[in-house]
């Protein structure tokens, strides 16, 4: 796997400000929309390339392969032709061969071989007005320019494989307009917004258990020069039985520039989505769609970002943010990974009807790149913690001044999962906990996949985007933790882990809540010594045991303040397993990781 942005997350007290810089689809309607990318940015002072945080910097053509000559099919099976690296001296390069005539068209280039920057300095040679990169990995990646960098002047973008593949077919239909760049100032009449300005459902997949209701909101923006006065968004939801939901509201006059926030509490509102309570949403597919119209008489000038709709779903026995596939499993389109020790992804859960579930294990799906690597054998951990931090949410100052962002984990559950070979590559799996965990009201959890193998990614739904969501709870959606650091913000343009919950009623539980004790260990990881902390006090047995089932430590302590310190020198660097006995028959078990 290839690295990709990782995000801290940053919050402001209002709705998050989005740079209006985008690489969007504009014609035919299949490819109409935003797409995930990452530009050659000047600001790094390795490319020339034009500055989108200037608004009004922007190209908008029609789309061509370039095709320097060269033949035979790279390992990705596309042609070595379209890579653009003739003449670049790169290992396996072929000579310098006749590009086609990119004039007034945004080259199309798929990486591969050469520099980033002599790539794009041949099709801008070629009189390509803009170029965009297409990835061999599922996602978008930073670009350094190289040696030829500075010498570039047109616009550079990168998308990923899979929507590289979604515009190279559709270019085998006919011509394909793309806009990349800032949209402010563009047009004279241009309103829109973005699949990050908006608030979904709280769930891909959501559950009959649950009050499935929850508010909408929308920020919008008029990128045009001219003010407008007669702007509505209309908010509407189709379930399985037809409209459920449909509400639009006026905005106040917009000038040139001006922005408003559509959202519950503020002056122009929707109605929240509420059909009544548990049991009164129906099992099935649902559909939320916004559309921004500037009345009768204007007409958008750049109207492919007026439209935004995302799918979730009802049903009886899952709880997931990733959309569900035909099969009922959640949907994998990414893998994204960037460790070299430790990587776990997490999925944040808080309802205030958390109690009406009790959850029985967790569906995910693992990731090898099985041309290089193995799944088989591979070690993967699935960890539930409560969430204890002090900390509100990501605007409390205790967040933003101390970084104190993961600190009171407690290990509630947790699991193994080995794959048996690497055909379960890319494929969900279902792991079940020993036994089934009693979720609280308005109680924080993150549900987590760990796995101490680089080589390892797990998926996440590319279809579906929380960060609007994430701007209004300013909660944590997707936090991961790659190589001893957490990153509350997750994976840049991936923010919908694909784990599913299995849940049950939560009234058939029956569980005894004086048969576990909460407890935990610190430093976690552990070099020489680790500090167990039990809500009890007294006289303990502790024994560990490896990922294998193998004792290798037991001792008896005296738990003073609810803490004792435990010897862990002798231990190997690994996973341990550790069980804490009171005197009083009552538990504790959670993992300790030794470096």
């Amino acid at each position: 796997m290839k690295k990709i942005i990782l995000c801290v997350a940053v919050i402001t007290a209002s709705f998050i400000a989005h740079t209006q810089v985008v690489c969007a689809g504009v014609s035919p309607a299949s490819i109409i929309g935003n797409y995930a990318f990452e530009w050659a940015d000047p600001g790094g002072n390795d490319w020339a390339t034009p500055d989108f945080l200037v608004p009004g910097v922007f190209v908008q053509d029609t789309l061509m392969m370039i095709d320097d000559g060269s033949p035979g099919l790279n390992l990705q099976g596309n042609p070595i032709s379209a890579e653009g690296c003739a003449g670049s001296g790169a290992v396996g390069a072929p000579p310098a061969g006749t590009l086609n005539d990119l004039t007034g068209k945004i080259a199309v280039i798929y990486r591969n071989t050469c520099e980033f920057g002599y790539k794009a300095l041949q099709a801008q040679n070629a009189g390509a007005v803009g170029v965009i990169i297409i990835n061999r990995d599922p996602e978008a990646v930073g670009m350094a320019g190289g040696t030829e960098g500075l010498n570039v002047t047109i616009p550079v973008v990168m998308v990923s494989s899979l929507d590289g593949l979604i515009l190279t077919n559709e270019m085998t239909n006919g011509p394909v307009v793309m806009f990349i760049g800032n949209k402010v100032g563009a047009y004279s009449n241009d309103v829109g917004t973005s699949a990050a300005d908006l608030m979904v459902s709280p769930y891909g997949a959501s559950n009959t258990f649950f009050d499935n209701g929850f508010d909408l909101a929308i920020q919008i923006y008029n990128f045009g020069s001219n003010e407008q006065s007669n702007v509505t968004v209309r908010a509407k939801i189709d379930g399985p039985s037809g409209n459920v939901y449909d509400d639009t509201v006026s905005a106040p006059l917009m000038a040139s520039g001006d922005s408003l926030y559509i959202a519950s509490g503020n002056p122009v509102a929707f109605a929240p989505f509420d059909l009544g309570g548990v049991g009164m949403y129906p099992v099935g597919e649902y559909t939320l769609t916004y559309t921004l119209s500037m009345g009768d008489t204007v007409i958008d000038d750049s109207d492919f970002d007026n439209i935004f709709e995302s799918k979730f779903s009802v049903n009886d026995e899952m709880i997931s943010l990733a959309n569900l596939d035909s099969t009922g499993m959640p949907v994998s389109s990414t893998y994204p990974s960037n460790s070299t020790i430790e990587y776990q992804s997490c999925m944040f859960f808080e309802d205030p009807n958390a109690s009406a579930v009790g959850i029985l294990g967790a569906y995910f799906t693992p990731y090898a790149d099985t041309a290089v690597d193995n799944l088989e054998g591979a070690e993967i951990f699935i960890n539930v913690y409560e969430w204890l931090d002090p900390w509100t949410d990501l605007t409390d100052p205790n967040y933003t001044t101390n970084n104190a962002w993961f600190s009171a984990l407690n290990q509630i559950a947790y699991s193994t999962y080995y794959p048996m070979s690497n055909d379960e590559t890319g494929d969900p799996v279902y792991v079940a906990f020993d036994d089934p965990i009693e979720v609280q009201d308005s109680q924080r959890y993150l549900f987590c996949l760990q796995s101490f193998d680089p080589a390892i990614a797990f998926g996440y739904d590319g279809n579906l985007d929380y960060d609007g969501n994430q701007a209004i709870t300013a909660m944590p959606i997707s936090p991961v933790y790659v190589d001893d650091t957490w990153y509350t913000g997750g994976w840049s343009g991936s923010s919908t882990p694909s784990i599913g919950l299995k849940v049950i009623d939560g009234a058939l539980l029956g569980l005894d809540d004086h048969t576990t004790v909460n407890g935990m260990a610190y430093p976690n990881p552990a070099v020489d010594v680790v500090t167990i902390s039990i809500e009890s006090n007294g006289a303990a047995n502790i024994t560990a045991t490896d990922v294998t089932g193998k004792l290798c430590l037991a001792k008896a302590v005296t738990l003073v303040n609810g803490k004792a310190e435990i010897n862990t020198s002798f231990l190997d660097a690994g996973v341990y397993v550790f069980n804490v006995e009171l005197e009083n028959g009552e538990t504790s078990q959670f993992n300790v990781i030794k470096r």
